[in-house]
């Protein structure tokens, strides 16, 4: 028997768009042979991914083909199965996903080389498919020319299956490497006729694809659920936790209906692939169980942020009747826009979604609420509110809740909007006394109460916080990682000095003395210049501050500290006298990361700090700075155990870590 003669005839157009460039990732290109798996009525595909040797196997168990089949359908680029009554279904009556016939190309998207072995009816056949020769063969000055191309023979002695099509993918452009990992979720996600319900397995490395490896319904936490009740019955099997769920119409029109699933997630997060790569905010389309248009969200800018909630799939075979006009693209990719069925689609999508986030918006609110008041104490606080009052904090836990936080976060915002409700309150309860009369001191009374208990709420968190802060200075191992810190930090934080210095004042100030020590400076002699390392000044708490910094490595003694601060105590006096204000108090803090030479003299800690104690001067160690902040906020928290109502709400929702 003579070798089959195998031709494909097209241009070197068709094949750059239709082949080549149609698609750009494996996923893609592998659901085009998972669709001609269905359409040849296969119940069992497998797909294998060599890594090593950059190679796809893809095998089914349909009908196969013989070499006419091969020639009038396979090779053939356009051929239109549905136009054919004995073909538009399988034998098994599946309606074929398949319509322009050139699905085939997409392989060269990705593959170099096509090797196919089929075998029906006890036929067997092999082909070879190369993109080198196919190049060579139809190129030429004119790329729209359509020329034959002969696929080479191959032998058929290595087709080991009894009934089917293997397609081996070889020649690669891209690595699978990557792909290999994530193929599962991805094909899975292209497909809803994938599983026993449909007869249509599919393994990936022996592994078969299940309705989980979609990885959808699991993360919602309301659900829209549309089609007939047994396609809603098939949506609720797959749904393994307990959301909000919600049977809607499906009728768009005469002969348009709908079917699948919107829904909306806890948080945003959640839609957010680990790998950055195949994100979940999105609503596919698809039409005969496959994947038609990656997402019409795209289609819809109005809902704002809400969108980024929204997730789902629907189906709408209605656009591929075969009686009608084809919709798809091209590219196989999109939708023809300006379809009057398309637009109805949309419109019916659009006014969905809108409904869909009006509710969003009110179970959100309810949530917000029923989760903030299962703490007893925002429950006891909540009670003392008035009925106008508690619409207005139900709205505040609703917004909350609308953000989708995780659990820790959202508490912390939770006593964000507690404090910043109270301070709105008090704000409230002032504007009220402007109608009080002189003799009503009980309304002036609660006022201060509420104002106390504001303060010591706000100067709670702000301990807190500097604790936290301190934690991690003292995480820092090195002397010199703490003396560039403090170095950048300390002369805008002069807590960490002393606990009774808030915020500095007067930049202009300190800015005019720059020049007075200079002046200072100019003065000093090589060693003295040559061991300081950084002076700053500053006014706070009603008394001028200068801050000696060290290096940590420096040793230098009393005497030396003590000569320089009389210089810069001299040039700050000078300064104040001529601005008539020679009486305003100072101080001079020296900072440094070695003990003091004479430190080591008998009494000689004791000594050095009378000494400088006289010029209102005193020594601290890096070291010492930060154990001594600690212990000074430390003992706050611990005296303030009679805590006011706010700051117990505080409490319970971002509880202060024990140091």
């Amino acid at each position: 028997m003579a070798d089959p003669v195998f031709e494909m005839s097209l241009s070197l157009n068709v094949l750059n768009h239709l082949g080549i460039n149609l698609y750009s990732n494996h996923p893609a290109v592998l659901s085009e042979t998972v669709a001609n798996a269905w359409d040849a009525d296969a119940t069992q595909i497998s797909i294998s991914l060599d890594v090593a040797n950059e190679s796809i196997v893809v095998q089914d168990n349909g009908i196969g083909m013989t070499v006419e089949d091969i020639n009038t359908r396979f090779l053939r680029v356009g051929y239109r199965r549905r136009e054919h009554k004995d073909t538009a279904t399988t034998p098994s009556g599946r309606a074929v996903m398949g319509r322009k016939g050139i699905g085939k190309l997409a392989l060269f998207s990705v593959a170099r080389e096509i090797l196919v072995e089929t075998i029906r009816d006890g036929e067997k056949s092999a082909l070879l498919m190369e993109l080198e020769e196919i190049n060579a063969r139809i190129g030429g000055d004119d790329p729209s020319t359509t020329r034959p191309y002969h696929p080479k023979v191959m032998p058929v002695d290595t087709i080991d299956f009894q009934q089917g099509t293997r397609i081996t993918l070889t020649g690669l452009k891209k690595s699978i490497n990557k792909t290999a990992p994530h193929l599962r979720r991805r094909l899975a996600r292209r497909f809803s006729v994938i599983g026993t319900q449909h007869n249509f397995a599919v393994t990936i490395g022996g592994e078969p694809l299940t309705v989980a490896d979609r990885d959808l319904t699991g993360k919602s936490q309301y659900i829209w659920i549309y089609g007939s009740p047994e396609q809603q019955s098939e949506i609720q099997s797959t749904i393994t936790h307990s959301p909000r769920t919600e049977i809607r119409a499906s009728v768009i029109g005469p002969g348009m209906t709908v079917s699948g699933w919107i829904g909306t997630a806890v948080d945003t997060a959640t839609l957010r692939d680990a790998t950055g790569e195949d994100h979940l905010n999105r609503l596919p389309l698809m039409i005969r169980g496959k994947l038609a248009q990656e997402d019409i969200l795209d289609s819809f800018n109005e809902v704002g942020i809400f969108k980024s909630y929204l997730f789902g799939e629907l189906h709408a075979d209605f656009l591929d009747e075969d009686d009608k006009d084809d919709i798809a693209t091209s590219s196989r990719q999109n939708i023809v826009q300006d379809d009057e069925r398309y637009r109805l689609l949309l419109e019916f999508i659009g006014s969905e979604i809108r409904r869909i986030k009006l509710l969003w918006t009110d179970y959100r609110n309810e949530e917000g609420v029923k989760t903030a008041l299962e703490v007893a104490e925002i429950k006891d606080w909540f009670n003392t509110l008035g009925k106008d009052t508690k619409k207005k904090a139900q709205r505040l836990f609703g917004k909350i809740n609308q953000l989708g936080l995780p659990e820790d976060d959202r508490n912390e915002v939770f006593a964000q909007g507690v404090l910043a409700f109270e301070i709105m309150r008090q704000k409230d309860n002032l504007d009220a006394l402007d109608s009080v009369s002189a003799q009503d001191m009980i309304s002036l009374g609660k006022v201060l109460n509420t104002s106390a208990d504001l303060e010591a709420a706000l100067y709670h968190k702000i301990v807190a916080s500097r604790l936290a802060i301190i934690e991690k200075l003292n995480q820092l191992v090195t002397a010199n990682q703490k003396e560039k810190f403090l170095q950048d930090h300390i002369f805008e934080h002069l807590w960490l000095l002393d606990p009774g210095w808030e915020r500095a004042s007067s930049p202009t100030m300190e800015q005019s003395m720059q020049k007075a020590f200079k002046e200072v400076e100019g003065k000093l002699t090589k060693p003295e210049r040559e061991s300081r390392y950084d002076i700053r000044y500053q006014k706070t708490s009603g008394q001028h501050v200068i801050i000696e910094l060290k290096r940590a490595g420096v040793i230098t003694d009393t005497d030396s500290l003590s000569a320089q601060v009389k210089k810069y105590r001299k040039a700050l006096t000078l300064w104040l006298e001529n601005q008539n204000r020679g009486d305003e108090p100072h101080a001079v803090i020296c900072v440094v990361g070695r003990e003091l030479r004479d430190w080591s003299d008998p009494n000689g800690r004791r000594e050095s700090a009378d000494q400088l104690h006289a010029i209102n001067t005193r020594v601290v160690m890096y070291d010492e700075l930060l154990v001594n902040a600690r212990n000074s906020y430390e003992d706050f928290l611990k005296e303030s155990e009679g805590i006011g109502r706010v700051q117990k709400i505080l409490n319970a929702l971002v509880p202060v870590v024990d140091n």
